[in-house]
């Protein structure tokens, strides 16, 4: 019998835990969906069925042991606040991405992605020991364009016309971390972690 090892790890700080996402979760997930959250995701969980679809589709590629899907808790109220996943986790490259992330409203331009993807990225390269993580994003989404640049990631290239996503063309940029920046990405991020210490997360999710 092969123990899947990534059906149980959990990740926090003193705001956040990164808990290992279930079909339970999905009323919470869907009280906080919004339509506008999959304008740029290949897939389209507006409803609860469809919510409950995706997470399931989380689940089974994690017991494929190459994805680690997470929901997102804010520690101050235990209130789910979004998703986020490691995924494409290929240890003979020693690489892997960072995707399907989400947040509801209220969450959204707070401390809630600085502190997941730094403790996503903590587990990739403390834990896992990898040496690249890279993030993919539309072309056209540059709120996460320029939230994925602040967290430290490096802009590599754009594959143009990836695919037609929606009916529409898209073109797709690749970022990445490599485990020699590391160092210095979390570093900056710890500085901006302290920066964040004026929100009350209390506040941020009602």
């Amino acid at each position: 019998m092969v123990i899947n090892l990534y059906e149980n790890i959990t990740l926090e700080n003193d705001r956040i835990r990164l808990l290992p996402m279930q079909l339970s979760h999905a009323e919470e997930l869907q009280a906080i969906n919004h339509d506008s959250i999959w304008t740029y995701m290949l897939f389209q969980a507006t409803t609860e069925e469809t919510m409950r679809e995706w997470i399931q589709s989380a689940i089974d590629l994690r017991g494929e042991m190459n994805t680690i899907p997470f929901v997102v808790v804010l520690k101050s109220t235990g209130e789910v606040v979004g998703s986020t996943r490691i995924q494409h986790i290929d240890y003979e490259r020693q690489s892997c991405e960072i995707g399907a992330s989400w947040f509801g409203t209220k969450a959204q331009r707070t401390f809630i992605n600085s502190d997941s993807k730094f403790l996503l990225l903590e587990y990739c390269f403390e834990v896992l020991n990898l040496m690249r993580v890279q993030v993919r994003a539309d072309e056209r989404n540059e709120r996460s364009n320029k939230a994925i640049e602040r967290i430290g990631f490096t802009k590599e290239g754009i594959i143009r016309k990836e695919r037609a996503l929606h009916g529409v063309p898209r073109n797709l940029i690749i970022y990445s971390i490599i485990d020699d920046e590391w160092p210095e990405v979390k570093k900056n991020l710890l500085i901006k972690q302290q920066s964040y210490m004026m929100e009350t997360p209390s506040t941020i999710v009602s």
